[in-house]
């Protein structure tokens, strides 16, 4: 209640300085001379349905139906000098408490060359999606399914063979093994857009072709705070942009996914020791006027100890947006996440999880320069599961400073 209150709060502030005034604040607060800019940002998502029917294909790693979902953020930029920085971010995700997003510090070793470190826990460097702002840089409400979508893979908890794994078709929600982990937990996404990882992170060149390098606790699907495992994921990205229309990125990792408690059990049974997830994306961002396309294609790969076949998955999902009017906008998204078939003695050959399509699209309107509201229908259907097809409105208010 405590956190529904300040987003009441916030959201309230900024209609009553619009009205007010011809312009509310659009901007974060600058103190101390600028060296500390303070932002908030707080976004109410609902759907009419229950949290039940939406968890079916839009439940998150934070156990959270991304349709229902109640976000308050507040972010600081701490300028200690010309060249080093503390960010942060820390948010509330329907009351449960507060969690640090991001807590890192940037170095600019040379005023004169555009190279950026940063440690702690830091922007994402794979993907294009996961690195938007949250809210206004999605024009839908859902997210896509790479990147929420919860598949029957988890990193502490490991099956015994593949029959494990193919009885564990469309459960990414709830999915259990008999190796590692016993307690009852989500499985996880290609790759989360709800935690950042914590390590270094090297990015080299200007905003029209640069290349970023991070080493990181967790991988792309589980990110961690404090390492779980004996291994780092590498990760790469290459960002070229020949035009301010047109953006074009290819991103790649690599890192051991697996728990230490469940790689030891896994690795007595099986004699191996491999549980390596690996990634591939390449992402396309082109606007004209008054239409954006973008879209995205990831490749992923688990390895588990206790299976000869890899668990193997591709995404991809193309959006566009068009604006009918300075303040308003339509937009539309088609989003397919499938698996490689898995062969199993007693129950065939099947792909290891169940293909999954989504069709979402919407509106919106910038009802002021930073509050917008948004309303979209999202149908989605997939080859197994209790649940095969699901339709689902949704509304969301967000606003930002």
């Amino acid at each position: 209640m405590k956190t529904l209150r300040v987003a009441l709060f916030l959201l309230c502030l900024g209609a009553t300085r619009a009205a007010g005034a011809q312009e509310i604040l659009s901007g974060p607060l600058s103190i101390a001379g600028g060296r500390v800019v303070i932002g908030t940002d707080v976004a109410i998502a609902f759907t009419p349905q229950d949290d039940t029917d939406g968890a079916w294909f839009n439940y998150t790693d934070y156990e959270h139906n991304a349709l229902r979902l109640f976000r308050v953020a507040v972010n600081a930029d701490v300028r200690v000098t010309d060249q080093i920085s503390f960010l942060t971010e820390v948010r509330s995700e329907n009351g449960n408490g507060v969690k640090p997003y991001a807590l890192y510090v940037r170095v600019r070793p040379w005023r004169s060359r555009p190279i950026d470190i940063q440690a702690g826990r830091i922007p994402p460097t794979f993907g294009a999606f996961a690195r938007r702002e949250y809210g206004a840089g999605n024009p839908l409400i859902g997210y896509p399914l790479a990147y929420q979508y919860l598949t029957a893979v988890r990193p502490d908890a490991v099956p015994s063979s593949a029959e494990d794994v193919l009885r564990m078709r469309a459960r990414g929600w709830r999915p259990s093994y008999p190796i590692g982990s016993l307690e009852i937990a989500t499985g996880m996404p290609l790759i989360t857009a709800f935690r950042w990882d914590t390590g270094a992170q090297v990015r080299v060149g200007p905003p029209s072709l640069n290349a970023s390098v991070a080493v990181t606790n967790g991988t792309t699907s589980d990110p961690r705070t404090v390492d779980n495992n004996g291994g780092k994921q590498v990760a790469g990205r290459l960002e070229w942009r020949p035009s301010p229309a047109i953006v074009l990125g290819g991103s790649g990792a690599t890192g051991a996914y697996v728990a230490d408690a469940a790689l030891a059990s896994a690795t007595l049974i099986s004699g191996t020791a491999h549980s390596t997830q690996q990634a591939l994306g390449f992402d396309a961002e082109i606007s004209r006027d008054h239409w954006m396309v973008a879209g995205e294609f990831i490749w992923n790969r688990w390895q588990v100890p206790t299976i000869v076949q890899t668990l193997d998955a591709t995404s991809g999902f193309v959006e566009g947006r068009y604006k009918l009017s300075p303040g308003f906008f339509v937009a539309s998204r088609i989003d397919y996440l499938g698996f490689n078939e898995l062969t199993s003695p007693l129950l065939g050959t099947r792909t290891w999880d169940a293909p999954v399509t989504r069709l979402e699209g919407g509106a919106g309107y910038y009802i002021r320069r930073n509050l917008l509201a948004k309303g979209t229908y999202q149908y989605n259907w997939r080859d197994g599961g209790l649940v095969r097809t699901l339709g689902l409105f949704a509304a969301q208010l967000h606003f930002w400073l």
